[in-house]
């Protein structure tokens, strides 16, 4: 019944509200599933006294230092989801479950104040290097586990912990026979066992502070949304001939349909593979496979549904080229 009021309210006209007006909350809707989900993981872990608390915010995030998760608040209703959906890439049930698993790992350390001890620092690293987004990813390594798309352990000693509880905590993630040989190893042992010491003890830091929640979130959804979407610039791309050589179908076949909107239905999945095997910022490969996709309709090319998946690995092999070009030299195109 709560989910349906606030769906009531968000359908009138909900680009033009405010968000903090929307009433919008994780009790009743779709996500308290998910966050209960998450605390039933806690438990058969033994993890008895840490349930970091969950609220709505403009995106994933622990804030530093704070044993809280944040959750976009367009997946506590069911309209803004559709509008996310249409306007960027919803996550998926089993999405909503790994970032929370992540933001988790990032919850208990700052608990915990695990960061601050002598073995995490010789595991894992300074929690005081410099954070920065771009981060440039040894592909492969096996020193590293791999739960969030793009190396993302890499990124951070604080998210290489984070990327270690959420493999540990992960139902069925088999991690002593996936992670056998490898040096991500000695984290997950040193994850195991610090959970069996810490069940039953209570947190350093019990309760944390949100930074950003749903309630201090004044511009209107529309406002919102022309934010998130600003065009990451693509420069120095020159995709006729290329474009036209993996969609050389003829309009005539049966099967024939618009190249651009042949990709544009498979976005997510190619966007997500490249991000998870490159390391490049999704946000620049979503960007990349848009401009792909407006070059693919003003060049009137054609895919045949007969050939789905010779122009699916064409067009993914292709970014992904350009995507690891732009990585290794600073843009997409090198003389």
């Amino acid at each position: 019944m709560q989910e349906t009021e606030q769906s009531r309210l968000v359908l009138q006209d909900p680009l033009a509200r405010r968000i903090s007006d929307l009433g919008l909350t994780i009790e009743g809707s779709a996500l308290q599933r998910f966050v209960q989900q998450l605390y039933r993981e806690l438990e058969r872990k033994r993890l008895m006294k840490f349930r970091p608390p969950c609220y709505l915010s403009d995106e994933w995030g622990c804030p530093s230092g704070e044993p809280v998760i944040g959750i976009p608040f367009y997946l506590a209703n069911a309209e803004l989801a559709s509008l996310e959906k249409e306007m960027n890439d919803l996550e998926d049930a089993r999405e909503i479950m790994m970032y929370l698993r992540h933001e988790a790992g990032h919850a208990f350390n700052y608990a915990y104040k695990l960061h601050k001890t002598p073995e995490w620092k010789q595991l894992f690293g300074s929690f005081r290097r410099p954070y920065r987004d771009y981060y440039r990813p040894v592909p492969f390594s096996k020193n590293f586990e791999r739960h969030m798309a793009g190396w993302y352990a890499q990124k951070h000693p604080d998210e290489d912990f984070a990327e270690t509880f959420a493999v540990w905590l992960t139902p069925r993630s088999a991690w002593k026979k996936k992670y056998r040989g490898w040096g991500a190893m000695a984290k997950l042992r040193y994850m195991d066992r610090i959970g069996r010491q810490l069940s039953n003890t209570e947190p350093l830091r019990r309760r944390g502070h949100p930074d950003i929640t749903v309630d201090d979130m004044e511009t209107t959804v529309a406002e919102f949304y022309q934010r998130s979407t600003e065009q990451v610039p693509i420069v120095d791309l020159a995709l006729d001939a290329d474009l036209a050589d993996i969609f050389n179908a003829s309009k005539r076949r049966k099967g024939a349909v618009a190249a651009n909107t042949f990709l544009q239905a498979r976005r997510k999945l190619v966007v997500d593979k490249i991000a998870y095997w490159t390391g490049v910022q999704r946000p620049l490969i979503k960007r990349l496979v848009e401009v792909i996709e407006k070059r693919l309709g003003e060049l009137c090319l054609v895919a045949d549904l007969s050939r789905e998946s010779e122009h699916l690995t064409n067009i993914t092999a292709y970014a992904t080229a350009l995507a690891m070009t732009s990585m290794a030299r600073g843009k997409f195109v090198h003389p």
